[in-house]
C-alpha cells in the first residue's frame, strides 16, 4: 500500500488549514494512513512536519510495532494527554469522535473539524485495494459454491451459515465482513434479517448474503437459491430482479448519481407493478467497510466516479409470498464499469 501518498494528502490539508497536526480516531482511517490493524485500540496523530505518532495501551503495542513502518508508537494508558503533548491547534475527526474524547480535548486544545475528508479520500480506490477486493470476493463467491454443494432439507438456516463461515476461513478470510445473512421461505421478507433455527422445507427460496474481510478490505453478494422448483410466479418475479440489476449495471459510469442509478432499477420494477417491494436502497460503496460511501439511493446526488466500488442489489419481498435479492460487487472505470463477481445469477435450484 501506498501509504506515504495518502499521508502527503493529509499533510496537505493541515497546510491549508493552518494547523499543528490531526488527531485520527477512526480505526479504519488509521488503518487506511498506516496498515496498523483494525482490531487494536489506538488514535493517530500526523504532525505538520509529517511525522506520525500511533498512540495505544500495552495490551496492544507489540502487535502495532510489528504491523507498521516510520511510525512512532507510544504506549499509555491516558491517550488524550499524549495527544495534548503533540499540538494545541489540532483537527480532528467531528463525526467520528465520542463526546468525553470530545470535552476532553478542547479542555486544552484548539480544535478544528476535518468532516469526511478522509472517507471521501478512500472512495477512490487504488490498485492495490482492487487486488484486495477482487481476492476477497473470490474467497467468497468460492465458500458459497462449496456451500451450495452441501444444502438440503432439513438443514437449518444457521447449519447453512455455520458451513459457509467453515469454507470462509478454510479459503483465506480473515474475518466475516459482516454477520452472514440466510433467510428461508416467507423469511426472505426481511432484507437484513438474522437467520435462526427454521428449518429449510422442500419449494423453497433461500437469500444468502455474505462476504468476507481479507488483508482489511471486504466483499459483499448475494443470491437467491431455491431447494425444489419455483412457482412460475416466483421465477417471473425472479427475472425481473436480475433485469433490474442489469439494467442498472450497464448504466453505472462516472458521472451517473446514486440517485439516478436508483431510479433505472425502479423504473424497471414498475414495468412489473413491483416497485412498492423494494424497500431499501440500490447499493452502497464497500472497502474498508462493507457500506461506506457513494451510497446508491433515492437521495444520493454524489456523482460516481471513476475507482468507486460499488453493489448493486435490487430486491423484492413480497409479504406471504417471497423475497428475492440479486447482489454484485462493481468497479467504476473511465468508460463505464467492471463487475467484479462472477458468480452464476441464473436461478440455482438445489
Amino acid at each position: 500500500m501506498n501509504y506515504k501518498n495518502r499521508q502527503k494528502k493529509i499533510l496537505k490539508l493541515i497546510e491549508e488549514k493552518e494547523i499543528d497536526g490531526i488527531v485520527i480516531i477512526s480505526n479504519e482511517n488509521i488503518f487506511y494512513l498506516t496498515g496498523a490493524p483494525l482490531n487494536c485500540n489506538k488514535f493517530l496523530y500526523l504532525s505538520r512536519d509529517g511525522n506520525l505518532y500511533i498512540i495505544t495501551n500495552e495490551m496492544n503495542y507489540q502487535e502495532i510495532i510489528d504491523s507498521v513502518e516510520d511510525v512512532n508508537v507510544i504506549k499509555t494508558e491516558n491517550f488524550i494527554e499524549e495527544i495534548k503533548k503533540l499540538g494545541k491547534k489540532v483537527g480532528f475527526e467531528n463525526k467520528k469522535i465520542s463526546y468525553y474524547t470530545y470535552e476532553e480535548l478542547k479542555k486544552d486544545l484548539e480544535l478544528i473539524p476535518i468532516g469526511n475528508y478522509i472517507e471521501e479520500m478512500r472512495e477512490i480506490k487504488d490498485e492495490d485495494e482492487i487486488k484486495l477486493i477482487k481476492e476477497s470476493q473470490r474467497i467468497t463467491e468460492k465458500s458459497l459454491e462449496e456451500s451450495l454443494k452441501e444444502i438440503k432439507i432439513g438443514m437449518s438456516e444457521l447449519e447453512i451459515v455455520a458451513k459457509i463461515e467453515y469454507f470462509m476461513r478454510i479459503y483465506g478470510a480473515e474475518s466475516y465482513a459482516f454477520d452472514s445473512i440466510v433467510l428461508s421461505g416467507i423469511r426472505c421478507i426481511y432484507p437484513h434479517g438474522r437467520p435462526t433455527r427454521k428449518i429449510i422445507e422442500k419449494n423453497e427460496g433461500i437469500i444468502i448474503d455474505i462476504g468476507v474481510r481479507y488483508n482489511g478490505y471486504c466483499s459483499d453478494m448475494t443470491r437467491t437459491v431455491f431447494i425444489g422448483e419455483p412457482s412460475k410466479n416466483v421465477i417471473d418475479i425472479y427475472y425481473a430482479v436480475k433485469y433490474a440489476q442489469e439494467e442498472a449495471i450497464k448504466n453505472a459510469k462516472p458521472g451517473i448519481t446514486g440517485k439516478e442509478l436508483n431510479e433505472i432499477a425502479i423504473n424497471v420494477l414498475k414495468e412489473y407493478k413491483l416497485e412498492k417491494y423494494f424497500n431499501h436502497g440500490l447499493g452502497h460503496g464497500i472497502g474498508i467497510n462493507v457500506h461506506e460511501e457513494p451510497f446508491i439511493n433515492k437521495k444520493q446526488e454524489k456523482k460516481l466516479k471513476c475507482g468507486n466500488v460499488i453493489t448493486i442489489e435490487p430486491g423484492v419481498y413480497i409479504p406471504k409470498v417471497i423475497g428475492i435479492r440479486i447482489e454484485d460487487m462493481i468497479l467504476i472505470t473511465e468508460n463505464g464499469n467492471k463487475n467484479l463477481t462472477n458468480f452464476e445469477k441464473m436461478p440455482i435450484v438445489l
